[in-house]
């Protein structure tokens, strides 16, 4: 669910923004369960595709937007995150390793979620338009395998938590 938690989104939901009060983080709740997750960023108008299955925890089934930024890469945060029908809008702003913005939506039910970014992000000296768009889909239950597999992620991932019974 790395991949899943590591996205950001774009539209223009300007009607509902203009209405929309400011919050400072946002969050989501999703079945846990197997994930299909597919990407595609475009960077200078080079697309990168990637695909993945996952196996979401429930103590994973809740994910804010500050974490996905965070998980997106060290530096990213969250910022004017506007909450809208079924999610949310929001600037995303990266001064790590990669720098940029990017405007992004969140939309989701409890087995789908959709992922839209666009902005501008600096490769070295140059500046580089991009923009990402990222889809996930419930699959059904994992099997006993996979949930201890990603209980031993989790617990390695987020050290002194503790698992649901």
């Amino acid at each position: 669910m790395k991949k899943l938690l590591a996205v950001t989104g774009v539209a223009l939901f300007a009607i509902c923004a203009a209405s929309a009060d400011t919050i400072k983080d946002g969050a989501i709740s999703v079945k846990p369960g197997k994930w299909l997750w597919k990407q595609e960023t475009n960077v200078l108008a080079i697309p990168i595709k990637e695909e993945n299955l996952e196996c979401l925890i429930p103590e994973e089934a809740k994910i804010t937007l500050s974490k996905l930024a965070r998980d997106l890469e060290e530096g990213c945060t969250v910022d004017n995150v506007r909450q809208i029908q079924g999610g949310f809008l929001f600037k995303l702003k990266c001064n790590g390793k990669t720098k940029g913005d990017a405007d992004a939506t969140l939309t989701h039910t409890d087995q789908s979620m959709t992922i839209r970014a666009k902005g501008s992000a600096m490769l070295g000296i140059i500046p580089a338009g991009f923009s990402m768009k990222a889809d996930a889909t419930y699959q059904g239950d994992c099997s006993q395998a996979e949930i201890d597999k990603a209980r031993e992620r989790y617990l390695r991932d987020n050290p002194g938590a503790t698992l649901a019974q």
